[in-house]
């Protein structure tokens, strides 16, 4: 069989098959990721990305309009460094390729060498060793050698084996590399995706089921960890104004994000940009973004988290929430709680709750913006994201959700669950029929149980017993927030403001939200709220309580004391309140959750 010229259907095929190769060896491809961050998803990533560029596109005769089409998808789709890298450089093949509906050895292995040039462009600082030296070199290999091969199927076959000493390479040209023994993640990645291709050329079936399988190779289960400087992996999408790309837009753009963190890339196509980093404050990224364009996507991913559960999960027994339940951060990270972010709507832009968005930015905006933020129950696609990954790392989910009565994010996480179940996996979606710092305790308390050993039955039982022992008691400053959030009639929150009233929210059996209590100052809202712990603490006592606040730590500090000399002993914590939370309570108000024994 002879393949002398390429089209749109091969083009297809390529990525259809590249995506199989990829998505049967992700778990390997995760094991050995190690660098920039061991986080363990460098596989999934790279599938995610190329199952995009495959599934989310139109097949088309012309090679030109086919690569265009990947193209685009995976610029809007890519996720990881890795993934990000292979996208900018099939973006980088798109731009070559516009004069070819069909094409030929000589005039692919020109533009494939071309393209790696828009590629290294993409990238603000390369690291060698890494995918993008294998695919240089696959590159230097066609270009230097086209004219000896009249056919795809030889020449490719043969650059496989060029592929594969290049990624053996990669072992010795980083430090990361050599401690742990292993080749570059992502570079194996793009070796399974020319495997892809030669599949293809040798007309051998896609598989109808996938099957888990592993490349003949010895990894080290226990890999060297590094110090992650930069926690959140951060990827964002942007819309541009015509003629923007055309004025060194790009290079400002790394100019402005280069001191945000590492790892940085940035990639174009039209009048889309693609923007990489790894960041401890993603939140500022997306604000300095914002001045420039319309953001279309954002995707986050805890780098710390995913690597402390990778490579050292502490139980089979995952244990996950929603942003809405209120957790300090080192409760997080030690006991690897994954927490799927709410959006926040503001100013058309959505935010993800407690990641690209905090209360300075929230409250200074809300100044000055025209209409009031609104909550955003998460994607489906995030969801699935969210709990394919969790599913994958643990040997079972217990989800504790935010109020059903509050929010669709119970039954949007239900349903997706469903659809896991039904593939064997072992998932309980629990409402807790609270929020904020008493869904946080649920939480608090279910990995407490976890750690003690309990089975994943046992930790559900506990959770729906503490759920009716658990309240939250919230001071207002204003009933403003409360009316505009839609959480009182905005009559009763005109008429509060009128007089002064500060009110005490609190949650009802149900799940909804509730005006518990009223006062007009400070000073009396803060008397019956210790009230109402002097009488929980009195009627059988307070098993553990907490404090989270928005943006008012000296309050909470001062609940501290107080409650401290009534209950006997310091909170569990005290935290911020999740962002989507404070639109509806405002700054400045303080809630106090509490277990009853």
């Amino acid at each position: 069989m002879s393949k002398e010229f390429v089209t749109g259907n091969d083009v297809y095929g390529w990525f259809q098959y590249g995506a199989e190769e990829v998505h049967e060896k992700r778990n390997y491809l995760n094991t050995i990721n190690v660098y920039p961050v061991a986080d363990g998803d460098t596989g999934s990533n790279l599938w995610m990305t190329l199952r995009a560029m495959a599934e989310k596109t139109t097949r088309k005769t012309a090679f030109n309009s086919m690569l265009y089409e990947i193209s685009q998808s995976g610029l809007a789709n890519a996720r990881g460094n890795s993934g990000i890298i292979f996208a900018a450089y099939v973006n980088a093949l798109a731009l070559e390729a516009v004069p070819y509906e069909k094409i030929g050895v000589s005039d692919f292995a020109k533009i494939a060498y071309s393209a790696v040039n828009g590629m290294y462009q993409a990238i603000d600082k390369p690291v060698e060793g890494t995918i993008i030296s294998v695919i240089k070199d696959w590159a230097a290999f066609l270009v230097q050698n086209h004219h000896k091969y009249p056919s795809f199927i030889e020449i490719f076959n043969d650059a496989q084996e060029i592929v594969a000493q290049s990624l053996d390479k990669t072992k010795t040209q980083l430090e990361i590399l050599r401690k742990n023994n292993v080749v570059d993640s992502g570079a194996a990645g793009f070796l399974l995706f020319i495997q892809g291709i030669n599949r293809f050329f040798s007309s051998e079936p896609l598989h109808e089921v996938y099957e888990e399988e592993t490349i003949t190779n010895t990894v080290e289960e226990h890999h060297t960890q590094e110090i992650i400087p930069f926690r959140f992996c951060t990827t964002i999408t942007m819309e541009l104004e015509p003629g923007m790309i055309k004025t060194g837009f790009t290079d400002r753009i790394k100019a402005e994000l280069r001191g945000y963190g590492d790892s940085l890339l940035v990639t174009t196509m039209e009048m889309k940009l693609k923007i990489h980093l790894h960041t401890n404050t993603p939140e500022l990224v997306v604000e300095t973004l914002r001045q420039h364009g319309r953001i279309r996507d954002q995707m986050v991913d805890d780098m710390e988290l995913q690597s402390r559960i990778t490579h050292n999960r502490i139980s089979p027994v995952g244990i996950l929430t929603d942003s809405i339940g209120d957790l300090s951060d080192e409760l997080v990270l030690t006991q690897q709680i994954p927490i799927l972010p709410l959006g926040l709507l503001l100013d058309d832009l959505i935010y993800l709750d407690k990641i690209t968005i905090q209360h300075k930015q929230l409250f200074d905006r809300m100044k000055t913006s025209a209409q009031h933020p609104t909550s955003s129950q998460p994607e489906p696609g995030r969801i699935a994201q969210f709990l394919q990954w969790s599913a994958e790392h643990f040997e079972s989910l217990i989800i504790i959700t935010v109020s059903s009565k509050m929010s669709g994010t119970h039954v949007a996480i239900a349903q997706e669950a469903k659809r896991l179940q039904n593939q064997g996996k072992k998932i309980t979606v629990l409402d807790s029929k609270l929020n904020s710092g008493a869904q946080g305790l649920i939480v608090k308390a279910a990995v407490e149980a976890r750690a003690r050993g309990l089975s994943h039955e046992e930790i559900v039982a506990l959770v729906e017993e503490r759920i009716t022992k658990t309240k939250i008691y919230v001071c207002l400053n204003t009933l403003e927030f409360a009316a505009k959030g839609g959480r009182v009639p905005n009559s009763v929150g005109k008429i509060g403001n009128f007089l002064g009233m500060r009110p005490i929210m609190s949650i009802d059996a149900e799940g909804k939200g509730t005006v518990f209590g009223a006062a007009f100052s400070q000073k009396g809202i803060t008397q019956k709220i210790l009230k109402l712990v002097e009488n929980a603490a009195k009627s059988g006592g307070v098993d553990e309580y907490c404090i989270v606040h928005a943006n008012n730590l000296a309050l909470a500090l001062e609940y501290k004391t107080k409650m401290r000399e009534i209950i006997g002993k310091d909170p569990a914590y005290i935290s911020e309140i999740s962002s989507v939370v404070a639109i509806h309570s405002g700054p400045g108000s303080v809630a106090v959750c509490l277990t009853k024994k």
